[in-house]
């Protein structure tokens, strides 16, 4: 149920009605809750914990002490049951056993005082205010739950123009203001919009002064937004990247006439380093439209109850942010899955595993599950059904190396070149390595390149000199190192042999290097 249904939940005789909203919205609810109470000629008052008398709500949702004692909570209302109002208790129901459900005392005190609110005539109702809750599934008809949902697009665009319209000219970047805005809820933008008005002159400034909180607050929970990746493709991966382009085409809203609906999720499947997680990054860069990074681990709470808070807060999240477009990436999302199967942590995993699986079979948000994976049979088949794509990501073929090589030769060395029989020694000497490894490669060879460099040139003069190296230079770094294909060949080759079950993700080498050229008479 949605917040706008609780006037027509009290029309129907409901008594009691749980809030799940976030502790910045108080405000938000309490302005609400107001409006309904004065259309019922009735007081509305507010109290949790910190209070010890109730508090009432008038005009501008200013609190005012009553001279009624109250530290019991529900207790209270149970023993004034002739008080008439509206009462919003934040927090009495917070207590959880170690299920994470009520306990069976906050749980018999809600039970009584339902049955006892029934019977006064429609002039006493509760209201309990809670971040996330959760029953008993006898308590849930008794107790229907209504949640706060984050600010649509319309409900931003409107309200962020009444506070900075006299500000600011309302041009093309107070867009780029909105979706930074998405997946804030309401109170809590509006607080953060006054203050950084305070210091921002431009709408370019007001946009970063939010998308650094938004950072901040994200990276506090574990999850964090991708910045653009250092290099501008993957190299060698020409199949992903036209499965990208049709997801990409999926955006346009055009695509909603034929009934056609952006793609739920992908999974990027292989061994270790050959560039799962740069795809993902490119992808989102690509499509043009944020990313967020979570670890599925990570999620997890100290306990079962904030565990499943966690997750629904963040599916809640990628939804609002999803408006036109996201990117929700899980790094080694196998590793969050091992032992799935057991009852080690009291079956949280798959509790949350079956939330995910509902929300991604379930939303119409546009937003797109990349996880990157290593070990595909980790996975419960349920939750590999909710993809629509397995793709296998391999070793890169010789074609494949030559274009990473370049990719990351640009980088530090622009303008470098070999002739072929020295390109023919390099992609020779590195058919081992992932794309991983081949940036690294490049990576040393540029410091120890540096590194000889700086003791020639001193002075402020050692900027203006490009690195100089041979083919050589890049061969002696390749030997410093042990390919993973050598130190874990076993694992690999078993992820490998599995490739048949999805997709590749590049085509076959059809490159001039395909095929290296015979020698006949000698070298």
């Amino acid at each position: 149920m949605k917040f706008k249904d609780l006037p027509l939940l009290f029309d129907q005789g409901q008594t009691a009605i749980a809030i799940e909203a976030p502790l910045t919205e108080r405000m938000k609810v309490l302005e609400f809750l107001y409006e309904i109470a004065q259309s019922r000629n009735l007081p509305l008052y507010f109290w949790n914990q910190g209070y010890t008398r109730l508090q009432q709500v008038v005009e501008l949702t200013r609190l005012i002490p009553t001279n009624a004692e109250c530290t019991s909570g529900l207790v209270w209302l149970l023993e004034h049951d002739d008080a008439p109002g509206v009462f919003a208790f934040e927090g009495v129901i917070s207590q959880v056993d170690a299920t994470g459900k009520s306990s069976q005392q906050t749980t018999a005190v809600l039970s009584n005082l339902i049955y006892s609110l029934r019977a006064n005539n429609n002039q006493q109702f509760i209201v309990c205010m809670e971040s996330y809750a959760e029953f008993s599934p006898y308590m849930a008809p008794l107790l229907p739950t209504i949640s706060y949902t984050l600010p649509s697009i319309t409900e931003l665009r409107q309200a962020i123009k009444k506070l900075i319209e006299t500000r600011f000219e309302l041009d093309a970047k107070f867009e780029a203001l909105i979706r930074t805005c998405l997946g804030i809820p309401m109170g809590e933008l509006e607080v953060l919009l006054a203050r950084s008005l305070g210091f921002a002159h431009t709408l370019e400034e007001l946009t970063n002064a939010v998308l650094v909180y938004k950072k901040g607050k994200l990276k506090g929970q574990g999850i964090e937004f991708i910045n653009e990746p250092d290099v501008p493709e993957a190299g060698g991966l020409d199949l992903l990247e036209e499965i990208l382009e049709r997801a990409t085409a999926l955006l346009q809203p055009e695509a909603k006439h034929y009934n056609l609906r952006f793609p739920k999720g992908m999974i990027l499947w292989g061994p270790p380093g050959t560039g799962k997680s740069l795809s993902a990054k490119l992808a989102a860069s690509k499509m043009g439209v944020p990313m967020v990074a979570a670890d599925w681990a990570g999620l997890r709470g100290a306990t079962a109850y904030e565990s499943r808070k966690n997750l629904r807060e963040f599916l809640q999240f990628c939804d609002a942010s999803g408006e036109y477009g996201l990117v929700l990436y899980f790094d080694d999302f196998d590793k969050g899955f091992a032992g799935f199967d057991s009852d080690s942590d009291g079956g949280v995993s798959r509790q949350l595993a079956g939330k995910l699986l509902t929300w991604m079979q379930e939303r119409s948000s546009q937003v797109l599950v990349m996880a990157t994976v290593n070990r595909l049979e980790f996975l419960p088949p349920e939750l590999i059904r909710r993809f629509d794509e397995i793709i296998f990501v391999d070793l890169p073929h010789t074609g494949a190396r030559y274009e990473i090589f370049k990719l990351h030769l640009a980088k530090y060395f622009p303008g470098l070149d070999f002739n072929d029989k020295d390109w023919w020694r390099l992609l020779n000497e590195t058919k081992l390595l992932t794309p991983a490894e081949i940036a690294l490669l490049v990576r040393k060879t540029a410091e120890e390149a540096f590194y000889r460099h700086s003791k020639q040139f001193l002075n402020g003069e050692l900027e203006k000199q490009p690195l100089k190296v041979t083919i050589q230079d890049f061969l002696e770094q390749r030997y410093n190192f042990t390919p993973s294909m050598i130190r874990e060949e076993d694992k690999i080759i078993e992820i490998r042999n599995k490739a048949a079950y999805a997709r590749p993700a590049a085509s076959p080498d059809t490159s001039r290097w395909a095929k290296q050229p015979e020698i006949l008479f000698g070298s």
